[in-house]
């Protein structure tokens, strides 16, 4: 099984939670640490965290044959990554069929222990965003951001500047629940409609943003016409457009 989710989502914690037989396959000591006691691994009964999956793709290959190895046996590997499979081309390619996907989002309004609407919608869902009751909205919210467009884009593939992609998430935030016009956007960026098409894909697959198809019982209308764009989380739309308290929210037109 793979969950999937935006980074700082809670998937580590969650998964930790199942197992301590835990390897994160950004540090390279655990790599190694993998790779020594690989066969132990794929012959133990605990299950196996592989987190980070997508920063070692060597990794895809090895699981697809120690899987196929003993395809009666379920439930002994949970990958956890921060792009979705659309951006992770060994899965697609090494595990089809034999991985099932689970998202995990950020805390939704029904999971908090004290449920607040009104500052739920203001800082978002992130655990370390401020919805627990901490003071770390907006900070933590364009700290993420930065580090999101200065390391993780670029490492997914994203060929822009890091300044480029800040430009590009605040005009994506400005067209928040408006129809996406890649044209539009492209121009305010000096970017082709093509480019900023390709650019929004990386963004969708950080689970930062989701186009919204339109609704029309005419099937082939949904595939043409234009959807809509949407951030996924409050929080980070709200710090993108400087909205930082409810007040702040109420005048933004």
């Amino acid at each position: 099984m793979a969950l999937v989710g935006a980074r700082q989502a809670g998937k580590t914690t969650l998964a930790r939670s199942l197992s301590n037989r835990y390897f994160d396959l950004e540090q390279p000591g655990d790599r190694t640490r993998l790779d020594v006691e690989w066969n132990a691994v794929c012959a133990g009964k605990q299950l196996v965290i592989l987190d980070e999956a997508q920063a070692w793709p060597e990794v895809f290959p090895r699981l697809r044959g120690a899987i196929d190895a003993e395809r009666k046996r379920n439930g002994r590997f949970l990958l956890l990554g921060s792009v979705s499979p659309a951006l992770m081309t060994q899965v697609s390619q090494s595990l089809a069929g034999r991985l099932a996907l689970v998202e995990l989002t950020p805390l939704l309004l029904s999971e908090m222990p004290s449920p607040n609407i009104k500052r739920h919608w203001l800082v978002g869902g992130y655990p370390d965003g401020g919805v627990l009751g901490s003071r770390s909205f907006p900070h933590w919210q364009n700290d993420y951001l930065n580090l999101i467009a200065q390391r993780d884009l670029p490492n997914w593939g994203l060929p822009a500047k890091p300044q480029t992609v800040m430009r590009l998430l605040k005009m994506c935030a400005i067209a928040h629940g408006q129809i996406w016009n890649a044209s539009r956007i492209g121009q305010s960026l000096g970017l082709s409609h093509t480019t900023v098409r390709s650019y929004l894909d990386y963004l969708e697959g950080a689970f930062l943003t989701r186009l919204l198809p339109p609704y029309t019982p005419n099937l082939g209308k949904r595939l043409v016409r234009s959807p809509k764009l949407y951030w996924r989380d409050s929080g980070l739309l709200h710090a993108l457009c400087g909205v930082t308290s409810r007040d702040d929210l109420l005048v933004q037109p």
